[in-house]
């Protein structure tokens, strides 16, 4: 039985302190676990369903207090890594589940802009994998700062993009080295590939950017690393990073349709500000393309919010619509 699972408060009206569970049957919610503090990211789901991850904010008084929680289906915590202070020298910056039904990826490092206060994690500075049963973290090696990671399953590898050598005087733009971790040998080496998030079967990859260009998508043939973005039959203002690779497809996007961009508005007519902050996040009403990356053409436009927070270990896309939750599977050609 897949496991269906979401962190509220994804309407915006209410903390955000819950994991409640789905029966994918009934379609009933189910509280499995109550922080008391805040949840402030999506959960994840462990490829066999048996844990769920998420970062938690249990304190925000003082330097405050951040963790990474790892509980079972039933609620009861199988693991907590990683706490430190909000602000520490060192914290989790990014995790994923990897290598296995028990393992995380974690990629620790500085969390405030300069320097740091409050208590660091004692995990390792940079990236680790973590055995959640036992808490042992083994580093790995030969890397200066992982920013990105993706675990591609297909050939048992860890994608990494790295933190360039910036030289003093070095040209721009800086060089990103993306790296493969084989975990089955343990080789660590260097790729030609632009990007980490490699198809389900990995014929093709895309690259997001990092930092302030992280709003970009870049679309490559893994072959030869060409760049086959302007195949896509999608308009450029739908192109971003909310939607990725299908679940259970071998090489099709989804992305989130989105209205065109409008010119700016002179000053003086912007109007009143919305409370971005109180607006739901759920909208059954919008549109998405399921993207067919070896022909480039759209192969489905559904209905339905796919970026409001439920996630599934089933080789589907979590959709919600005004009937309920469903998970999609695109119709392939």
């Amino acid at each position: 039985m897949p496991v269906l699972v979401r962190v509220e408060d994804r309407t915006r009206v209410g903390p955000r302190n819950r994991v409640v569970l789905q029966h994918p049957q009934t379609r009933v919610d189910r509280e499995v676990y109550r922080s008391e503090g805040h949840i402030p990211y999506d959960v994840s789901v462990s490829p066999d369903g048996r844990y769920l991850a998420f970062i938690e904010v249990v304190s925000q008084t003082g330097a405050g207090k951040q963790r990474l929680t790892v509980i079972e289906p039933s609620g009861e915590i199988a693991s907590i890594l990683g706490e430190s202070s909000l602000y520490a020298a060192r914290g989790i910056r990014e995790y994923l589940w990897c290598c296995g039904p028990d393992t995380l990826a974690i990629i620790t490092g500085g969390l405030a802009d300069e320097g740091g206060m409050g208590e660091s994690t004692t995990l390792p500075y940079g990236l680790s994998l973590i055995d959640v049963r036992t808490g042992v973290a083994t580093p790995v090696e030969g890397l200066r700062f992982p920013v990105q990671i993706h675990w591609a399953a297909f050939d048992s590898s860890l994608y990494i993009k790295d933190s360039p050598h910036a030289a003093r005087g070095a040209p721009r733009p800086l060089v990103w080295p993306v790296y493969r971790l084989h975990l089955p040998t343990r080789v660590l080496s260097r790729t030609t590939h632009h990007g980490v998030y490699v198809s389900p079967y990995g014929t093709y990859y895309f690259d997001t950017g990092v930092y302030e260009a992280s709003r970009r998508f870049q679309l490559y043939r893994t072959a030869d690393d060409q760049d086959v973005t302007a195949r896509l039959t999608v308009a450029r203002h739908h192109l971003g990073p909310e939607g990725g690779w299908m679940p259970g497809a071998h090489h099709v996007l989804v992305f989130v349709e989105k209205a065109a961009p409008g010119p700016p508005k002179p000053p003086g007519l912007q109007g009143r500000l919305v409370d971005e902050g109180r607006r739901p996040r759920v909208d059954p009403d919008r549109w998405n393309l399921a993207v067919d990356a070896e022909t480039g053409r759209i192969i489905e436009r559904f209905q339905g919010d796919i970026a409001v927070g439920w996630k599934t270990n089933a080789p589907a896309l979590p959709v919600e619509r005004r009937s309920g939750v469903e998970l999609f599977r695109p119709r392939l050609r």
